[in-house]
């Protein structure tokens, strides 16, 4: 049943039923291949194994047992030529539903290699995602070596607007702390400068030399010790300290409840970035989704460009379940002619025969029933003519008989009332013409 061989015909010839046993072994096992093929495919479609995938890949095994039935069951014969034409075709087709069958089981043997360079790729796709987030959002305490790569080029598409909360209170800060810092030297460079005059005043009236010999080195409060002390007294009135010193302090005082706000804002920004940041990441794992059948097929490829054992490798179990798909053809072919293929030749040629007689026997009854047809259009229409002629010459005889025995009515003397009289043989021959019969 599984080759599509006459189970009668078979019977005559018995030593071939267990070669076509064995190849239907053949064609069926082929067929358990290409459903466990199917059965893989639709898995990794679907990213896990269904019960639903059964019915498919049940159908796809039936769909290849009976193409294997055909392929075998159509090339019988005995004529080699014919064989070889037949094999050609039957081949490629073959080969080609073999590579459809091979790849997913290729996959198959390959699955924990490609798995792992899958997971692996899908890693690195979201460490560079967060990692790129996150260097194109730095922190406001960032390095502006970091600010600088967050302008650049590869943050298009990348930059999240989070830092509009934090920046405002940043740009104030930063201006405060320009100016207490303005303040603050300028306090520290007066109250030095303050501290060297006052310093100079007391070693003028003490009569302190200095190394410099900025001092006379005379004790008392004399014109130099007193100039030295207005010196000081101007400086102090003309660079005060005290306002720039309270207004430092409430610089200072804004500066710290300014950092205590930029704190938690720059807190509240790390968080509402990382989160936005695990969100994008998260939605990334969500579309890779399942394991699909083209990032298998690209993932093999990979694999196949940097190993060059595993790509032989690879070649050689698709060829492998290739030739497994061929089999029922190459077995059927390599087996050479059998009895029972000559007693297809024989019941073949028979019917040929007996069909050309059956067709040549309609034709021939079909010819010799319209020639009789014909033949007997012909003599009917030749009976109808005689039929017309006969009544014709009927019609004629009886018209001389009536016309000659008026003649002789005629003739005795008797004549017809109202004619010629009999002394007119002419004139009397013409009136029985004339006259209705």
């Amino acid at each position: 049943m599984l080759t599509g061989v006459d189970e009668d015909l078979l019977d005559r010839a018995p030593g071939d039923r267990a070669r076509y046993t064995a190849m239907g072994g053949v064609v069926l096992g082929t067929a358990t291949v290409a459903t466990f093929s199917m059965l893989v495919a639709l898995s990794e479609v679907l990213g896990g194994f269904h019960p639903a995938v059964f019915l498919p890949a049940l159908i796809w095994g039936v769909f290849v047992l009976n193409l294997d039935r055909w392929l075998v069951s159509s090339a019988s014969g005995t004529e080699w030529r014919r064989r070889v034409g037949v094999l050609v075709p039957r081949l490629l087709l073959a080969f080609f539903f073999g590579v459809v069958i091979a790849e997913p089981l290729v996959l198959r043997v390959f699955e924990t290699a490609i798995v792992k360079d899958i997971t692996n790729d899908r890693e690195q796709e979201r460490r560079d995602l967060a990692g790129v987030l996150l260097r194109c959002n730095p922190d406001a305490t960032a390095e502006q070596a970091e600010r600088q790569r967050a302008g650049a080029d590869g943050c298009d598409g990348h930059r999240l607007n989070l830092a509009a909360g934090h920046q405002a209170v940043d740009l104030e800060l930063a201006g405060l702390l320009d100016q207490a810092k303005t303040l603050r030297d300028g306090i520290g460079a007066d109250t030095a400068e303050q501290a060297r005059r006052d310093t100079l005043a007391s070693q003028e009236c003490n009569g302190t030399p200095t190394a410099t010999g900025e001092t006379s080195g005379r004790r008392g409060r004399g014109a130099e010790c007193l100039r030295r002390e207005q010196e000081a007294q101007d400086f102090r009135e003309s660079h005060p300290v005290k306002p720039r010193a309270d207004r430092l302090a409430g610089l200072e005082t804004r500066i710290g409840e300014l950092e205590g706000a930029l704190g938690t804002a720059r807190q509240d920004f790390q968080q509402r970035r990382d989160a936005e940041v695990t969100r994008q990441v998260d939605e990334l794992i969500a579309s890779q989704g399942a394991i699909g059948l083209l990032e298998r097929f690209r993932a093999l490829d990979e694999l196949t460009s940097e190993n060059a054992f595993l790509a032989g490798a690879t070649w050689f179990i698709r060829i492998f379940f290739i030739l497994i798909d061929c089999l029922p053809v190459v077995v059927k072919f390599l087996g050479g002619t059998t009895k029972y293929e000559h007693l297809v030749d024989i019941r073949t040629g028979s019917e040929r025969r007996k069909f050309q007689a059956a067709v040549e026997t309609d034709e021939l009854r079909w010819v010799k029933d319209h020639e009789c047809a014909q033949r007997e259009i012909t003599n009917a229409a030749a009976m109808r003519q005689g039929d017309a002629e006969a009544e014709l010459r009927w019609h004629e005889a009886r018209a001389d008989a009536e016309l000659q025995r008026r003649v002789t009515f005629l003739s005795t003397g008797q004549g017809f009332p109202f004619g010629p009289g009999p002394g007119d043989p002419e004139a009397t021959l013409r009136f029985a013409a004339r006259a209705p019969l």
